[in-house]
């Protein structure tokens, strides 16, 4: 009876895991993080990539997010954005394009590390924006993928090491493999963003090797909000992100960033999580960019949890001023100042 008290207890874990979503801080920099729609706001390629170690203090969960997305040519928006040529520093990044159709694709890969239980994932994207005006575009994506959700028996701890229960239920190949989805809408322009998004649309079963948890990958639901206040050559840009799930409590992430020149921010952010983020990033030479943000516990676990450091590394890749004059005679997306709203 001990035994199947103890495999009770994995399985109630693991269905806590499997509602659980990576909580990037970064997701203000590149929303595409959690919404397929959001590729593409501006006219580039952009390649990310964000790494999350939270609570080094005691061992906390390992994120990792490679994502990438660009448009591709359909009438005017077959050609990539100009950028700067040069060794610049400090490179303003490239602005939201609006006012025209974009058809853009995505992909991402991703690894999560929490406790005993990992999960790993490929996703590919596509999406299509509309413009509703000039100034404002309106998107809608959706993206389709495979995960792996695994009990690693090397981090399991027993209290009776010849545990045939556990053996016999988990044993070494304690993993599941799901086909899932995701879908999203973004609204944007003139400073503002808006959008929203759910994950695990196929609600899956949870079940290790031959143990049927009884419990599902819950859906979870995104709704983000941010407004780029223009103030001479910088911007103040003020955002909230809601995250919902069934059965779950309901957690809000909001602060400000401050942008410099469309190059240079510094943002803070807090939790009702009981968690305070500061963030600075910056563009580097060229289109190279780079974002660190480190998270602060200040909840019940604020001695033990010895802080989250979060990296973000990525890079634009267009045309440049000099190679993109050979092409005027091609239709081009127009390129909105909007608030100087930076891209993501």
């Amino acid at each position: 009876m001990k035994n199947i008290l103890y495999i009770f207890a994995i399985i109630f874990v693991s269905s806590a895991f499997a509602q659980q979503e990576m909580q990037f801080a970064s997701s203000f920099q590149n929303p595409y993080l959690y919404n397929p729609a959001a590729g593409g706001l501006s006219n580039v390629t952009q390649i990310d990539l964000t790494t999350r170690l939270q609570w080094m203090g005691i061992n906390g969960p390992v994120s990792v997010n490679l994502s990438g997305h660009s448009v591709v040519g359909a009438k005017n928006s077959g050609v990539l954005s100009e950028l700067e040529g040069g060794n610049k520093f400090l490179q303003p990044r490239p602005k939201y394009s609006v006012g025209a159709l974009k058809h853009i694709v995505g992909g991402k890969i991703i690894s999560d590390q929490i406790g005993v239980f990992s999960r790993m994932g490929v996703y590919g994207s596509y999406a299509i924006h509309l413009p509703v005006t000039n100034d404002f575009n309106i998107g809608v994506g959706l993206g389709l993928g495979w995960g792996n959700y695994r009990i690693n028996p090397n981090r399991v701890t027993l209290y009776d090491e010849i545990d045939d229960t556990y053996a016999m239920a988990l044993g070494k190949s304690s993993q599941q493999s799901i086909f899932d989805a995701t879908a999203g809408i973004v609204f944007y322009g003139k400073g503002l963003f808006f959008g929203f998004s759910t994950t695990n649309m196929f609600k899956n079963k949870a079940k290790f090797s031959s143990v049927d948890t009884k419990s599902f990958y819950a859906r979870h639901y995104n709704i983000t909000l941010s407004y780029g206040i223009k103030m001479g050559s910088s911007v103040l840009e003020p955002a909230i992100i809601g995250k919902f799930a069934a059965h779950a409590p309901v957690n809000f992430d909001f602060g400000a960033r401050f942008l410099y020149k469309n190059a240079i921010w510094l943002g803070v952010y807090g939790r009702t999580s009981n968690n305070v983020v500061f963030q600075f990033g910056t563009t580097l030479v060229q289109n190279i960019y780079v974002s660190y943000a480190y998270e602060l516990s200040v909840g019940k676990i604020r001695n033990a949890a010895g802080g989250t450091h979060e990296i973000q590394l990525g890079i634009y890749i267009g045309k440049h001023k000099q190679k993109a004059a050979k092409d005027d005679s091609k239709g081009k997306v127009e390129v909105k100042d909007s608030n100087d709203k930076p891209a993501e």
